[in-house]
């Protein structure tokens, strides 16, 4: 994808699309989960680490106390999967992950993000203690950077990490050098991860205008640095 098709980018929760080289975008964040289960059925691996960094958690459990919704997740196999990811009312933009730790898709989830509201911090402990995953919450980019994985790793970015605002469509966006210098510390994650994950998320990251920049400015660096 050029940079004018980035700089064109128009909200569409449908949309998600492979750049290449390991690397997928889309807005709605949901997709994510889709894009995940996919890259497993064609993988040799089928357990991973996951590191999400975002401004949000995204660690809701829709499918919490709903035992038929959880039968029915485990049992979707590849050829209904996207179907189901499109109709369900319980994985969405911000209850995706949970879903795929049901799944047994992850063996350890990091996360990276700056939500303050008083949202519940990362996944729940007894999802984590019944599907065998662990998680750790990192404030240090350099840290998290350093991490040895217990798995090959998934790197899943939403560009609203870069949005100080939690307002929809309203932005306060990170520096550009505040910006260089995440992603020149998280750039060896970048390179090893078998999978990138790229949410544009329209409304989150910023008026609509600050999500295209933010996309033009990002996601070229990311490819450059995947091949």
């Amino acid at each position: 994808m050029d940079e004018a098709a980035l700089v064109s980018l128009n909200e569409d929760p449908d949309f998600f699309t492979n750049l290449g080289d390991g690397v997928w975008l889309m807005d709605n964040h949901r997709w994510a989960f889709y894009i995940w289960e996919e890259f497993r059925a064609e993988s040799e691996n089928k357990r991973f680490s996951l590191v999400h960094a975002d401004y949000h958690w995204d660690g809701n459990n829709d499918f919490h106390e709903k035992s038929d919704e959880v039968e029915k997740l485990l049992s979707v196999g590849r050829a209904e999967l996207l179907e189901f990811v499109r109709i369900s009312a319980l994985i969405q933009y911000d209850s995706f992950i949970a879903p795929a730790v049901i799944r047994g898709l992850f063996d350890e989830v990091h996360f990276y993000c700056k939500q303050d509201d008083g949202s519940d911090v990362g996944l729940d402990e007894p999802l984590l203690l019944k599907y065998g995953c662990t998680q750790r919450i990192h404030q240090d980019a350099g840290v998290l950077s350093a991490q040895e994985f217990s798995a090959p790793l998934i790197f899943d970015l939403c560009l609203d990490l870069f949005n100080r605002s939690d307002m929809t469509y309203e932005g306060d966006i990170w520096p550009d050098k505040e910006i260089d210098a995440f992603l020149e510390t998280v750039m060896p994650l970048i390179k090893r991860a078998r999978l990138i994950t790229i949410s544009l998320s329209f409304g989150c990251s910023g008026t609509v205008e600050d999500t295209r920049r933010l996309a033009s400015m990002i996601i070229p660096r990311i490819m450059s640095a995947r091949r």
